[in-house]
């Protein structure tokens, strides 16, 4: 599926797209590191730890 955003990100022009996911999600981060997801910063919602990522769109 984030193979498919991507995607169509570049398609409408868009240079970058930024993610964020719960630390605990250990696949979604997989995928997003897959993805060429760069780690940008954390924070903490509703009491669980999450990270934002960063994939360059080429």
């Amino acid at each position: 599926m984030l193979t498919l955003i991507l995607e169509r990100a570049h398609q409408v022009g868009m240079d970058k797209l930024q993610l964020s996911v719960e630390r605990s999600n250990e696949a979604s981060v997989k995928t997003i590191t897959k993805n060429g997801g760069e780690y940008e910063r954390s924070f903490t919602f509703e009491g669980e730890e999450a990270d934002v990522y960063m994939i360059n769109i080429v």
